[in-house]
């Protein structure tokens, strides 16, 4: 429900909405939206107002079931639906879903998936038969599906669903007439075609008659049957979501803050976890830090559904106050007439000494285009924040920082999606208006978003986050320095390593005599949108430069394990850093922590799934590409990981040898290791999997099998355009466009004459090679073996740079022993494999 101005939304939204046409024409015109109140005291005495957005919809439950449009998939000669749910357990088939069609009776984005089409004439849902089961795949966040039912007894009821994820956690919940029924809960993981685990929803209140059930998925699931069971009488209880008490406190002694705390969550009645992000830190006069985060709402639609400021304080970095909500899109709706629902990205906060306000600065479409920086003011630093518009001149762009100086004069910094970073004064009278004109900034290396300015003995520090994407491991925090706030800037280099996840944002602070790094991980959730603020200490070295925030644990013996080529060395997979969660490992939440087994003398960590990792810190002795084997045991298909140095990943995902339910040995090369101490992450990405051992030394490609195409010999090639590529930390030789996009990383910017050159042991008769590749138009390559002729090129149009098809070469014959192919670009496409059969 919205409280407090419900009314006069209501009545007044119209005119909302037919001003910010003209406000938006104003903003094109550069005339001022920024309110000077009239000559009030537009933070003073009068009337305070926040719209308490709280989840309603508006409409009850007698018109949803007006106006819904589906008609039952299995119904009597009336209509009515043959669902039909009484005191006797009833099962629902998943495929059954009533017809209507898209955005009617069903949402589905992978409409022509499905091997089982035929089993109605509905085929905009991928209905699929594995083995005997008829079932519902190739689910993405956010489908849902619509069942009607026929009530015959009046009851609580419990919903059991049975379902599988392959792929991970992932969450779903019901609805019955609009109305969130039950509670939100966890898909059982397994093999894709496993259906006989199930989840149960209890409390489900049923009255008698016709009702709508609407099943809704943050993710990817199989979904087989619902069963109902009558578990007790009617009480007409509904899910009502909380009303938050603020403030409200709590004790974090360790990585991820806040996570104990509770949120409403994104158009249900459900709460769940309080996701936060985008972390801006400050300290004020009352001598309390304060964190004024973004606010991560599920379930996700990338970052499009944040909404919400909230703004936390501690004065020991232990014992922390949830201050509550400060700022939401309803709020800026309600105080000066623009923005549209959600995306509402990272803030800054500043004071004014001379006026003695707190300034909020934050990002805020107005526009399905357009982002403006708007800003609020409070006489306090966590509440009643008034919006008084948005600043003229800034370009659409995102992540306001604001830097005061010494001698009181305010900068404010802006960015977005790696178009650069932006800067200027703003007036000295008039934090709410530039004092001149915003400007491109420069010195920075990979600059992607996130500004921050901090000063320390006299020089300017920026960080940033910078391009490295998901599929490498995720964003760095990059820092550069100046004698001067508005530049130009010197690059140093990263301070923060990736944390597996796409984004990286943050904020260094002084607080009681020792600095702080402020940031954000997704470890908690497991999904990249739903992130958690954190804090580690950060240090400068003699020279005042920033030291690498340490936030990977320590060696579990006290020493990083010393590696080199030969001879091998095993560190045992039970001997992970020491640190606990977040730095020795990350385990599910739900899951506990690490858990670790013993069985006929042998200890092992057991039950890792996808999304979770476990971190050893190594001394590597000799730098080179090394052979890395791992122990592993599978307890269903599908086991997969990938390793990452220092954050950075160096492999793609690697399929466990060997079959489900067995120990095997698991072979990955080349691995490139530079001299020195770093620490490797073994990241899971698929399965079950148990974990005895890690060994490292010396390697080469082994086939049949796969060789990355980016895994070429060192310094064997011909590469025109060896500058160019996103993806240049993946190894030392960097003569090569190695590029990541779409989590493919890959050989790009290739050209006609250029050739790549892979040497490998074939284990056993090799007589086919299957090449992955893309090519917008006319894309043609051949290959050669032990220095022979080239064989017939092949032509690899795939109409998308980043759509991949296999092409297979035949005419292959490799006996057992080291050989070399070179792959010759005779057009150009892009790489991503090569399968050896």
């Amino acid at each position: 429900m919205r409280h407090n101005l419900l009314f006069a939304l209501r009545y007044f939204l119209p005119l909302f909405f037919s001003g910010l046409v003209v406000l938006n024409v104003a903003c094109k015109e550069e005339r001022s939206v920024i309110s000077d109140d009239s000559g009030k005291d537009g933070d003073g005495d009068d009337e305070y107002e926040y719209v308490d957005d709280r989840y309603d919809n508006g409409i009850s439950c007698e018109e949803y079931l007006a106006n819904y449009r589906g008609v039952p998939f299995k119904k009597d000669s009336e209509g009515n639906s043959l669902s039909v749910i009484s005191g006797v357990p009833a099962t629902i088939e998943a495929e059954d879903f009533d017809d209507g069609g898209q955005d009617i009776s069903f949402n589905f984005k992978n409409s022509t998936a499905g091997n089982y089409k035929d089993y109605r004439t509905e085929k905009g849902v991928a209905i699929s038969k594995s083995g005997t089961v008829i079932n519902i795949g190739n689910i993405n966040n956010g489908d849902w599906l619509c069942y009607t039912l026929q009530v015959t007894q009046t009851g609580a009821y419990s919903i059991e669903t049975y379902c599988v994820s392959g792929g991970g956690k992932t969450s779903f919940y019901f609805e019955v007439d609009g109305k969130s029924a039950g509670q939100i809960v966890d898909s059982p993981e397994d093999d894709w075609s496993v259906f006989s685990h199930s989840v149960k929803v209890t409390n489900v209140q049923l009255s008698e008659g016709k009702h709508v059930l609407r099943w809704y998925t943050t993710g990817s699931i199989n979904l087989d049957k619902f069963v109902f069971t009558r578990t007790g009488e009617y009480t007409g209880d509904k899910v009502d979501g909380a009303q938050f008490e603020y403030p409200r406190y709590g004790y974090y002694e360790h990585n991820p803050l806040f996570v104990d705390f509770s949120s409403q969550m994104f158009q249900n009645s459900f709460t769940g976890t309080l996701y936060t992000a985008d972390p801006s830190a400050h300290v004020w006069a009352d001598g309390r830090l304060y964190v004024y985060a973004s606010h991560d709402m599920e379930p996700t639609q990338g970052c499009d559904r944040m909404d919400r400021y909230h703004v936390f304080s501690t004065t020991d970095m232990k014992n922390w106050t949830d201050h509550g909500e400060i700022m939401n899109s309803a709020t800026v709706k309600a105080h000066v007439g623009m923005g549209i629902d959600g995306f509402m990205w990272a803030p800054d906060c500043a004071y004014n000494k001379e006026d003695q306000l707190y300034y909020f600065y934050f990002p805020h479409k107005i526009d399905a285009n357009t982002w403006r920086i708007f800003v609020a003011t409070s006489k306090e630093p966590a509440a009643k924040f008034r919006v008084k518009g948005v600043i003229d001149g800034i370009p659409s762009t995102i992540d306001p920082c604001v830097f005061v100086d010494d001698d009181g004069q305010p900068y404010i910094y802006t960015s977005g999606a790696g178009k650069g970073c932006w800067g200027a004064k703003l007036r000295k009278d008039d934090w709410t208006k530039l004092d001149g004109v915003m400007t491109p900034l420069t010195g920075f290396t990979d600059f992607h978003e996130a500004p921050w300015v901090h000063k320390y003995k006299g020089k300017y520090y920026l960080s940033h986050s910078d391009n490295h994407a998901a599929s490498q491991g995720g964003n760095r925090m990059q820092y550069s320095m100046s004698n001067n706030p508005l530049g130009p800037y010197t690059p140093c280099g990263a301070y923060m390593y990736p944390h597996g996840e796409e984004t990286a944002h943050g904020s260094i602070v002084e607080y009681n005599g020792r600095w702080y790094s402020f940031y954000h991980t997704a470890n908690h959730s497991g999904k990249g949108a739903l992130r958690s603020v954190c804090v580690d200490p950060i240090e400068y070295d003699q020279n005042n430069k920033l030291k690498m925030v340490q936030n990977w644990g320590t060696p579990r013996s006290g020493k990083a394990v010393e590696v080199k080529m030969s001879p091998s060395v095993v560190i045992q997979a039970e001997d992970y850093n020491a640190g606990g969660e977040h730095y020795g490992y990350h385990k599910n939440p739900s899951e506990g922590g690490m858990k670790q087994e013993t069985q006929n003398g042998v200890t092992y960590l057991k039950g890792m799934k996808s999304g979770e990792w476990v971190r050893y810190s190594i001394n590597v002795r000799e730098a080179g590409r090394y052979g890395i084997t791992c122990r592993m045991f599978q307890k269903r298909s599908g086991g997969k990981f990938r390793i990452a140095i220092n954050g950075v990943y160096k492999t793609g995902e690697i399929a466990l040898s060997g079959f489900a339910g067995v120990w095997s040995e698991t072979f990955v090369y080349p691995v490139e290791l530079e001299a020195g101490e770093q620490y490797i992450d073994f990241r899971i990405k698929g399965g079950d999997i148990d974990m005895d051992w890690i060994k490292f030394g010396a390697g080469y490609s082994q086939v049949p099998g796969v060789i990355q195409a980016e895994d070429f010999d060192e310094g064997q090639y011909s590469f025109k355009n060896g500058s160019s590529g996103n993806f240049k930390s993946y190894r030392s030789d960097q003569g090569v466009a190695i590029s990541a996009s779409n989590n493919v990383v890959h050989i790009s910017n290739t050209s006609g004459g250029d050739w790549i050159q892979y040497t490998f042991s074939v284990q056993e008769k090799i007589s086919s090679v299957k090449v992955r590749a893309a090519a917008e138009s006319g894309g043609k390559f051949a290959l050669s073996f032990d220095g022979g002729a080239q064989l017939d090129a092949v032509s690899t149009t795939t109409g998308n740079w980043n759509t991949y098809n296999d092409f297979t070469v035949s005419n292959v014959q490799l006996s057992p022993g080291t050989h070399t192919m070179k792959i010759h670009i005779l057009s150009a496409l892009n790489i991503d494999w090569f399968e050896f059969r």
